[in-house]
């Protein structure tokens, strides 16, 4: 097939648009959520979650664990060397417990801001958007990494929400809300994909209806419509501490992806969540190796094996970040990474380099 004769001249005058890019490409970079089976069940990987250039949403019931899941995305993120811009819309931006579960909070790695609208959280990612792309300019594969969080979109109120109530009218505006929450997320979207950025929302359900066959809970249209992932977040039971006396130290849910543009629709785990510390890495990754066939079960052992090591017995109680390493490796993970390491190759002859610090 002939090339189309004025392609040259229509790529030179396109590339010069402002807001144009010739490249469609998928993100350059993914953050870790802070575990690996949540990785998996969001990305497909378990070592990638948050993908570079797009929303990604935490979306559950009060008091299920979305904002604890998102901290931990902060601490995994500054891990691999990106700064953290945090948007607190209910006041609950506790600096005390995010350097408890390991989040710095010094000037040079973490920024929070305070935001009761929409239109403040606006105003405040336009300014910082636009101070970074003058300082690095766009689709500069070399600049600083940056993960934006709001925790919570769905408490922001409206401009007449916010009037309403300082003229001592409580109306709400759920409907102008729906809206401008859909119009800012498609916005951040455009202008994230041209920056080293991404975007992690925590954000609340409401009862589904049972007839149309969506479960307990379902998403606001606006989330559905603007993010690339949406994990659903369902608190199972109080995990109990045994002793004289029973002391609830955490919780345990179950994370589902509702909506992933990498991942298979409706894979679930369950994670503990102590309340007093991080995530861990490893919960719940035995079982979802189990369910990729990387290991299998005889009674209470469990086997690894593949072409080039001897099998490796253990005992759940023994699983480690050693196992996990070793399970990584396996030829079927492999390949599966080097599949996801195809969709980010740049073009021939061009440099793939990432952002210092963030991993592949």
């Amino acid at each position: 097939m002939a090339s189309l004769a004025f392609l040259a001249d229509f790529k030179k005058t396109v590339s010069k648009m402002e807001n144009v890019n010739l490249d469609a490409k998928p993100p350059t970079f993914w953050y870790s959520t802070g575990n690996y089976a949540i990785n998996r069940i969001i990305s497909g990987s378990y070592k990638r979650g948050i993908p570079q250039g797009r929303v990604t949403a935490f979306v559950g019931p009060s008091d299920s664990g979305k904002s604890f899941l998102l901290t931990n995305t902060m601490k995994a993120a500054q891990d691999e060397g990106s700064f953290v811009l945090a948007l607190d819309s209910e006041n609950a931006l506790d600096y005390n417990y995010l350097r408890r579960v390991g989040v710095r909070t010094d000037a040079e790695h973490f920024q929070g801001v305070g935001v009761v609208t929409v239109q403040d959280t606006v105003k405040v990612l336009s300014e910082f958007i636009d101070g970074y792309i003058k300082a690095y300019g766009k689709y500069n594969l070399n600049a600083p990494s940056v993960l934006i969080c709001i925790d919570s979109i769905s408490m922001l109120l409206t401009e007449a929400e916010n009037d309403n109530f300082e003229s001592g009218d409580q109306r709400g505006d759920q409907g102008q809300q729906a809206k401008q929450i859909k119009h800012f997320l498609k916005t951040m979207t455009s202008r994230m994909k041209m920056t080293n950025m991404s975007l992690a929302v925590t954000a609340h359900v409401y009862a589904a209806d049972p007839l149309k066959g969506e479960g307990a809970y379902s998403v606001t249209p606006a989330l559905r419509y603007s993010c690339s992932q949406i994990v659903l977040i369902t608190k199972l039971r109080l995990r109990e501490e045994v002793g004289k006396e029973k002391e609830v130290i955490g919780i345990k849910l179950r994370a589902e992806t509702f909506k992933s543009r990498f991942s298979k629709i409706g894979s679930k785990v369950e994670i503990e969540v102590p309340y007093d510390r991080g995530l861990d890495p490893l919960n719940g990754l035995l079982e979802r190796l189990l369910d990729d066939g990387i290991v299998t079960q005889g009674g209470a052992w469990y086997t690894l094996s593949y072409p080039g090591i001897e099998d490796k017995k253990f005992m759940k109680r023994d699983m480690t970040q050693d196992i996990a390493d070793l399970a990584f490796r396996h030829p079927k993970l492999l390949e599966r990474e080097a599949l996801f390491d195809g969709f980010n190759d740049a073009e021939e002859g061009e440099s793939a380099a990432q952002p210092e610090g963030v991993s592949a």
